[in-house]
């Protein structure tokens, strides 16, 4: 016999299915959030590819420049998506229970938070002096890299409101829109930043600077396509999301910030360590930073994958607890991960095979490419560990549980990952100074650490789960 608890009242099913058929209905239940999710997500990553081609392309200053200018501003526009990932896993819930008027609570609980970030990130990125100044750079890189930041900027508003409103849609099961939005806003940020980074068009012509003019401006195309499938979508049209929001509700806030903040200090720990790494580097001179950035623009293009997987895993969970299933639950989470550390290995063989081929499609500097190679070999081991960690964290989410995962990545990260990378990097203490490589290698031994844990944490919170539905 197939049983599950429902509340507290068991259901019998006289039909048992077989594992198989269990793991292949829920693998295609996720294929089918994840496969739209991921190709949304490449979209956005590709937009960092285009700039990183493309400034390389320009120059290896420009290329430098804009490594360290989305060194600095993107892990904190990822740690806001992380805070709205919140929403997901609310409405995701809030889906599985049927409670459509708290879930549209929730979304204008979240336009208030995500137009405060926007404001105080905008006075931070326009005020990064210091920080630069600290870093000893040229005048002429901090030209272009102050000139990023402020382009970048215009668009934060922009980004702000649309991760609100894309998070609520993904919550509602809805991943589609967000895969078409982003192979759009590939193309607009191509045209834009050949037209801006080049001059072309009667543009001036502003290299590596033109790099952040054309993402602030494709984070409001972003915008505008979500609201335009917002207006055409029939299901969200009847919610009319947009009549209904209200002045900001202390009880909303609350429950977004008390998920979302621990979700977006973990991911903006995860960003700002490639961010330190990217800033320590930097003393190494413009082609071993260039060599670093190809290999970790790569990285989150590999990333993509079991980032999509996992938010596919997060929402999924959310419906299944919604029903008050955890045995469901669970069995969600052990699908997802065993299909993207499937999917690791195979990202894992293909980018130690073919590094050169990978590096070639950046830039043309043999110097660059030469670095990139040795970097991107010892770069690809780390992905396996990666798939664990962030599908562990995923299914974590759909619990609404985060601040045990925030506790333990930093541990991870800024315990082992930073002060042994920057020891084995920059220093003679432990060995010979290994340069870039040292930090990659360092990142595989946090990453794994990072994963092993919160593997253990995702069993011990389903685990109780399923015990409070047995009592």
């Amino acid at each position: 016999m197939f049983s599950i608890y429902q509340g507290k009242k068991m259901i019998v099913n006289s039909a048992k299915p077989s594992f198989f058929n269990r793991y292949f209905n829920e693998l295609k239940s996720i294929l089918l959030l994840s496969v739209p999710i991921f190709l949304a997500q490449l979209g956005m990553t590709a937009m960092g590819f285009i700039d990183t081609v493309m400034a390389g392309h320009y120059s290896s200053i420009d290329l430098a420049s804009v490594a360290i200018g989305s060194s600095l501003f993107f892990p904190f526009i990822i740690s806001l998506n992380g805070i709205m990932m919140a929403v997901v896993a609310i409405t995701a819930q809030l889906k599985g229970a049927r409670n459509e008027k708290k879930s549209l609570e929730i979304l204008s609980d979240s336009f208030w938070i995500g137009l405060f970030f926007a404001a105080v990130l905008f006075f931070f990125f326009n005020r990064l002096d210091f920080i630069l100044n600290f870093m000893e750079l040229s005048a002429e890189v901090k030209k272009i890299v102050k000139g990023y930041l402020f382009g970048t900027s215009i668009g934060l508003p922009a980004i702000a409101l649309y991760l609100c409103l894309k998070s609520f849609i993904e919550g509602l099961g809805k991943t589609r829109p967000q895969m078409f939005i982003s192979l759009l806003a590939v193309v607009f940020n191509f045209f834009a930043n050949n037209t801006l980074i080049y001059g072309k068009l009667g543009f001036k012509e502003m290299g590596g600077a033109g790099c952040g003019l054309a993402t602030g401006l494709t984070l409001w195309f972003f915008l505008i396509l979500l609201l335009f499938y917002s207006y055409i979508d029939e299901e969200i049209r009847k919610m009319e999301i947009f009549k209904k929001i209200r002045l900001p509700r202390l009880e909303g806030i609350k429950e977004i910030l008390y998920l979302g903040l621990p979700i977006g200090g973990t991911l903006f720990m995860e960003c700002s360590i490639f961010a330190c790494i990217t800033l320590f580097i930097g003393v190494l001179g413009p082609i071993v930073v260039g060599g670093h950035q190809i290999t970790l623009n790569y990285s989150s293009l590999v990333f993509s994958l079991p980032l999509s997987i996992g938010m596919a895993v997060t929402i999924r969970t959310g419906h299944e607890i919604g029903k008050k299933d955890p045995y469901s639950a669970r069995f969600v989470c052990i699908t997802g991960i065993s299909f993207a550390m499937s999917a690791a290995v195979c990202t894992l063989i293909f980018t130690r095979f073919c590094p050169e081929f990978i590096a070639s499609l950046y830039t043309e500097d043999k110097e660059v490419i030469k670095i990139a190679v040795f970097l991107l070999k010892t770069a690809a081991l780390y992905q396996v560990s990666d798939a664990l960690m962030v599908i562990s964290q995923s299914g974590l989410r759909g619990y609404k549980d985060a601040n045990v995962t925030f506790l333990l990545t930093f541990v991870a990260y800024w315990v082992i990952t930073l002060p042994i990378g920057y020891l084995i990097s920059m220093t003679d203490w432990i060995v010979s100074p290994m340069g870039a490589r040292g930090f990659w290698l360092s990142l595989i031994l946090g990453l794994t650490v990072s994963g092993v844990f919160l593997g253990i944490r995702l069993y011990f919170v389903s685990k109780k789960f399923i015990l409070n539905a047995r009592a």
